[in-house]
């Protein structure tokens, strides 16, 4: 049998272009004498359009194009995906189509990670068995198997670090491929579709690309499995963003301060879109060194973009003036932080008209840890209109700061602002810092602190993680020799440390909520796969396992 595979790039809310994508690839099968056609999940609509799904008049336009699909069955098998709506209730459905027979299969729903299905979606019981060619097929959804001939499984399966898929026995898998959005997250749609016969691999789409194959299923040829990549998730979501949010014309504005998280997100931004596409600016202050003002003229450089460099001093002076003389405050007597944010801010602010001139958009730099410890300036820091590493961890950024130099074949990224990691240790030439006081370095513990964000909340919770320091096992984990470089088996010191690491993500939660939408790359991001409450909360058992903890020492 030869099966027609359709990796489709499924643009959300723009079912009229979809339909004409999948028209076109109709007719390519028609030609290529295809006994069926396979599409993905939402291959008209897209999945994740948000409270769209409640507007009547919508889901009555996205479902007419059902029939207008089945006009074409009558020369060829046709599977996909799309809601069926009756009685102003939507059911997320798989669709097999031949000569006027039409079987459907609806979609339980899923409410963990970025799904909200419940929300939108009403369940049935609905699955008639396909029979087609004197065998009988499934309809499916992601990685679901029945007893069948063949399992057609339809997904819109995002990029996910932490996940893999794996189709057994006879199944034609077809992902979705795309930027699509929900909330906060931007979800990198993976594609990767596969044809498995027999558990023997006949068929691996490219990911992050969309593809049409033409499968034989009755061939003896096995290809190799491949696994996504971490850049061309990340690469094919900006193009995709910047070509459905943004009309792909805008020129991205990015503040190069000669570190590593501007660094990495201005490397992706010039593979993913050209370097005419972005332009860079050092905005410097007295505290700013000349190490990393080179580091952001060289990366400028070899990536060819268009960059500026200037002081800021004479802006923050201003602002400490305008409040001294204008609202007669004493700047002897401010917190640091305020003469601090006063420098973000205004970085923010100039960053912000430069796009405004030149008809752009900010990126935004920070990474997960700082996301997550509120480490940014409301204003300053953390505006944008994406954050590319805003669901990777500093760690991450340091292989993938490596991998982008290989991509360019050349020291795009400064090699002095990666570590170097022997025996459990760490040495900096240029440790990671602000610049906005002397002699400042970022206060978190990587490697240790990297590993908490990545893992609390997601498969550890914090009274597990603290009873494992309380019978030592966590000791023989990937993170207890960053325990010890750090000095955290020192029972007083590792409290210490926790309490400012719960304490500082507690206090912070108002910061994450109003930072930009951020590309998700695992299940535990701060997007929309964590609900947090703005509050504090009784913290009983942490503070009976704390007592414990420090009667060790």
């Amino acid at each position: 049998m030869k099966i027609a595979v359709v990796t489709m790039n499924v643009k959300a809310g723009k079912c009229q272009e979809n339909y004409a994508v999948m028209e076109k690839y109709i007719m390519r099968a028609i030609e290529d004498k295809a006994n069926i056609i396979v599409f993905p999940q939402n291959c008209i609509s897209g999945y994740h359009l948000g409270d769209l799904w409640f507007d009547d008049a919508w889901c009555q336009y996205v479902d007419h194009f059902n029939d207008k699909i089945m006009e074409y069955s009558d020369r060829i098998a046709i599977v996909w995906g799309n809601i069926k709506y009756r009685s102003k209730k939507r059911f997320n459905a798989a669709f097999f189509a031949y000569k006027g027979a039409t079987h459907i299969r609806i979609k339980q729903n899923e409410n963990h990670f970025v799904y909200q299905d419940a929300r939108y979606f009403h369940e049935n019981a609905i699955h008639s068995a396909v029979e087609y060619e004197d065998q009988v097929y499934a309809l499916n959804f992601k990685d679901e198997i029945q007893i069948a001939d063949m399992n057609f499984n339809l997904d819109a399966r995002p990029f996910c670090i932490d996940d893999h898929l794996r189709i057994k026995g006879s199944c034609v898998y077809v992902n979705a491929v795309g930027m699509q959005t929900i909330g906060k997250s931007v979800l990198p749609l993976q594609g990767g579709s596969k044809v498995v016969i027999e558990n023997k691999l006949l068929y691996q789409a490219p990911y992050f690309q969309e593809e049409y194959a033409l499968v034989d299923t009755t061939s003896s040829h096995v290809v190799k499995e491949t696994k996504p990549a971490l850049i061309d998730a990340l690469c094919m979501t900006i193009q995709a963003f910047d070509e459905q949010v943004l009309q792909g014309k805008r020129p991205w504005i990015i503040g190069l301060s000669g570190g590593l998280d501007s660094s990495v997100t201005a490397a992706l931004l010039v593979k993913a879109l050209g370097k005419e596409r972005v332009i860079g600016y050092n905005l410097a202050t007295q505290y700013n060194t000349h190490k990393t003002i080179d580091n952001a003229k060289m990366l400028a450089n070899r990536l060819g973009i268009v960059y500026k460099e200037g002081s800021i001093e004479t802006l923050v002076d201003g602002s400490i003036h305008v409040l001294e003389q204008e609202y007669d405050y004493d700047s002897q007597k401010w917190n640091s932080l305020v003469k601090e944010n006063i420098q973000a801010r205004i970085r923010g602010h100039l960053l912000s008209s430069f796009a405004q001139i030149h008809g752009g958009v900010v990126v935004n730099n920070a990474n997960k840890v700082e996301l997550a410890l509120g480490y940014c300036t409301l204003y300053g820091d953390a505006i944008g209109a994406l954050s590319i590493l805003g669901d990777l961890t500093k760690v991450q950024l340091f292989t993938l700061a490596r991998e982008l130099n290989e991509k360019f074949a050349h020291e795009v990224i400064a090699n002095r602002l990666l570590p170097i990691v022997e025996n459990d240790k760490v040495q900096w030439e240029m440790p990671p810092s602000a610049e906005l006081r002397d002699n400042q370095f970022d206060p978190m513990k990587w490697f240790y602190h990297d590993y908490l964000v990545e893992h609390l909340g997601k498969d550890m919770t914090l009274a597990t993680f603290m009873k494992m320091y309380i019978d030592k096992s966590i000791f023989n984990t990937e993170i207890g020799p960053w325990m010890k470089y750090y000095g955290l088996d020192q029972p007083k010191a590792f409290i210490e440390d926790l309490d400012w690491f719960c304490k500082t993500m507690q206090n912070n939660g108002f910061k994450r909520l109003q930072t930009p939408p951020l590309i998700v790359v695992s299940r535990n991001a701060y997007g929309n796969s964590k609900v947090e409450a703005q509050i504090t909360y009784d913290e009983g058992e942490y503070h009976h396992l704390k007592e414990q903890i420090l009667q060790l020492g």
